[in-house]
């Protein structure tokens, strides 16, 4: 089972390529991988589990993985996961049909795990320092473990914030936030996870500190209305850095 900081990889490929002690030693440096032999089978795990990266083998004969990229980010519920797309060939072209398609990052095999992984993290940590983040001022009620707690909002987007406090979290802890939006009645209430601490350093004073929030699962019409808030105030709001 993936833990609750684990990266969940959903790899489209021969599935006997991936042997069991391959996935071991995925787990082993925190990939979690799930396998597809076909667009079918990565569908339904699509539809069934909250997948962080899609790993595509182009040299895999049965599927055409341009195609199915190009299928996955012209959809709404797809076209934010990114998608990695690998070849043992070196042509140029081959890596700019890979890029045209919308994948995120094309990657020559073979290789070693280790680097493999690393470009895997690099890629994730990007796409979550894109996402626009706005100023809003006033509190957030959060529970962790049962106990309430409330603090300031550092920050905040359509995928997590900064809460404002000194306590202390270790990163895959399950967190339940509210709060208020302006003008608005009913409370954003979201469950998520801790995914970062920033505490003060001398190395960047000006960062804020705090406890990093990735949202997971929205309740009612939150997700609608927060995005609504992000789009109407992110242009007038100098501080897009994204901390989480």
């Amino acid at each position: 089972m993936a833990g609750p900081n684990t990266i969940k990889m959903l790899s489209i490929d021969d599935k006997t390529v991936t042997t069991d002690l391959d996935r071991a030693g995925y787990r082993k440096m925190g990939v979690y991988v799930k396998a597809a032999a076909n667009f079918e089978e990565a569908n339904r795990l699509l539809k069934s589990e909250k997948i962080d990266l899609i790993v595509i083998n182009l040299d895999y004969p049965p599927i055409d993985g341009t195609q199915i990229t190009k299928h996955l980010k012209s959809k709404p519920e797809t076209k934010e996961i990114p998608i990695v797309l690998t070849s043992v060939q070196t042509a140029a072209r081959l890596r700019n049909a890979a890029l045209e398609s919308g994948a995120d990052l094309f990657v020559e095999q073979p290789l070693p795990r280790q680097y493999f992984i690393e470009k895997l993290k690099q890629l994730l940590e990007q796409k979550t320092r894109t996402t626009e983040r706005v100023s809003l001022h006033g509190d957030v009620r959060f529970t962790v473990d049962g106990t309430q707690h409330h603090c300031a909002i550092g920050d905040l987007s359509s995928s997590g914030m900064l809460l404002s406090t000194d306590l202390e979290l270790t990163s895959g802890k399950p967190i339940h936030v509210e709060f208020d939006l302006p003008d608005q009645k009913k409370p954003i209430v979201i469950d998520g996870e801790v995914v970062r601490t920033l505490r003060y350093s001398p190395q960047h004073p000006d960062r804020q500190c705090g406890i990093g929030v990735r949202f997971d699962n929205f309740q009612g019409d939150s997700k609608k209305r927060l995005e609504n808030y992000i789009d109407k105030s992110a242009h007038s709001d100098e501080r897009l850095k994204y901390y989480l």
